[in-house]
């Protein structure tokens, strides 16, 4: 009898710990839901990075949001057009070209990862309905979510995000109650944290370009008339090649398996065609070609589906043009400039017949 009622008391002590586990759990759910309703100032997660590599996330929030200036060509993508395509200098061809004042803004961002680009031009789109053109970066292999996606997209972009198969979409979800309870309290306390809750001071203006030499915010210097040493040009290019197709540099194209697992590049990409297109503009895709890269490393067809494709592969074998294995420098960027300023001209129309927004 003794042990029976061992038993009883050993199972109402089990099913009352159960009760407790199941009490916390519903209670650190609802908390994570009370924490993603969390208000805050949107401005404060563009100057998450602000003195870092991604201060320009900080700068493209500005450009749209508080600089007056229209932009009816824009720059989106990674730090290969950031490096090489100069706004003002686009900007002063276009304008020449078509007899009237043009503006161009490079709001590319260092890192890979379209799933930004995308959140990039929403805001653009969404603010500037003058714009006409967009540029988007093409690389040979950009499958990855970009590290400030997380940080900068809206709730709902993060849980709108593909799911299959999506290797970041837990983390990036995990990470919102967080996220939302930090940016709630520096929404309150500015100050505290180095942040503004309004346009600050030191903007970099309207002709900030990302292609002459500059220091980030933290003091590094960006030197964009490094030329990168043949030795080490050679060694980062085969990297990068063996990173690619069957190991020599040769595009293949992806397994089924790879392609399941690697959803981000064609979702967002076509995403962002889907938006610019709803919004009266145009998307053309520019390849700018890492050193010494092979005509054809990647997929020309998957782009060409969704917009023209201007691709800068003849400029890629001459090592003067570059400060590393994947970036264009001042004397490539003189190549560059004008032979997209000439590609351009079939996909000007826009442009030409559109109103003037000045």
């Amino acid at each position: 009898m003794a042990e029976n009622v061992l038993d009883r008391g050993e199972a109402v002590e089990t099913g009352k710990a159960w009760q407790l586990i199941g009490v916390l759990v519903a209670g650190f759910a609802i908390l994570c839901v009370l924490s993603v309703l969390l208000p805050h100032n949107r401005y404060i997660r563009f100057q998450q990075f602000d003195q870092s590599d991604l201060f320009r996330l900080r700068w493209d929030y500005e450009r749209i949001h508080f600089d007056p200036t229209p932009i009816d060509v824009a720059i989106i993508g990674s730090s290969r057009v950031e490096a090489a395509i100069s706004g003002p200098e686009l900007e002063a061809a276009l304008s020449k070209k078509l007899g009237r004042p043009i503006h161009v803004a490079n709001l590319a961002v260092p890192y890979e990862g379209r799933n930004l680009h995308s959140i990039v031009a929403k805001e653009l789109l969404a603010n500037h309905p003058e714009t006409k053109l967009i540029l988007v970066s093409v690389v040979e292999r950009a499958d990855i979510s970009h590290p400030a996606f997380r940080y900068i997209s809206d709730v709902r972009d993060v849980l709108h995000a593909p799911l299959w198969i999506n290797h970041y979409y837990v983390i990036d979800a995990a990470f919102l109650p967080y996220r939302q309870m930090s940016y709630f309290v520096q929404s309150l306390f500015p100050s505290w944290f180095g942040k503004s809750n309004s346009a600050r001071t030191d903007y970099l203006g309207t002709g900030f370009d990302s292609t002459q030499t500059f220091r980030i915010p933290g003091g590094r210097l960006i030197d964009r008339y490094l030329v990168g040493p043949p030795q080490k040009l050679e060694k980062e290019a085969e990297e990068l090649k063996t990173g690619l197709g069957n190991g020599d540099g040769n595009w293949v194209r992806p397994s089924a398996w790879y392609t399941l697992n690697a959803p981000l590049e064609p979702v967002y990409t076509a995403r962002l065609a889907e938006m610019a297109k709803e919004h009266g503009a145009q998307v053309v895709f520019v390849h700018l070609p890492f050193y010494s890269s092979l005509p054809g490393q990647y997929d020309h067809a998957a782009y060409e589906r969704l917009g023209p494709l201007l691709d800068a592969q003849q400029f890629s074998n001459d090592p003067h043009s570059y400060a590393d294995g994947g970036h264009f420098n001042r004397y490539g960027i003189a190549k560059i400039s004008p032979w997209l300023d000439s590609a351009l001209d079939p996909y000007l129309d826009s442009l030409r017949s559109g109103n003037a927004t000045h």
